[in-house]
């Protein structure tokens, strides 16, 4: 099975790359995030994956003791209810969406460089540390 490091890793690769796209063609994640609140594909972006991914991380690699674990299971515990809240009340998500479309690309892009960031030193940094420490 996969270690929370693994999952880690490639959490945080593919939140970067989402984030620089983002953040390198913000006018046009402006156009495809006001499609995306128009059609079924922004339901199942924006709800099902994000329930998909989370409960996947948390089921996985779920541990609260002290540690970088604990990272990854609250990042699939935030995912997971995310989703849940996305797909319970589509409504006044889809509204709320609407009133903040030109806001959403630059604060994803932001939030999602923060994850990817945070992410890449509990997967690849912090082990090196801790090698160094322990051995």
């Amino acid at each position: 099975m996969l270690s929370y490091l693994c999952f880690a890793r490639w959490f945080s690769i593919v939140s970067l790359c989402l984030s620089l796209g983002i953040l390198f063609n913000l006018d046009d994640a402006k156009e495809k995030a006001k499609e995306l609140i128009k059609s079924e594909s922004g339901y199942i972006m924006g709800g099902v994956l994000p329930i998909i991914f989370g409960s996947l991380t948390f089921t996985c690699y779920h541990s609260f003791s002290l540690g970088w674990q604990t990272v990854v299971t609250l990042v699939g515990i935030a995912m997971t209810s995310i989703g849940f809240y996305r797909v319970m009340f589509p409504c006044h998500w889809k509204k709320y969406l609407s009133i903040h479309v030109d806001k959403l690309p630059p604060l994803f892009a932001l939030f999602g460089l923060m994850f990817g960031l945070l992410l890449m030193y509990v997967g690849y940094i912090s082990p090196l540390i801790h090698y160094q420490y322990t051995g």
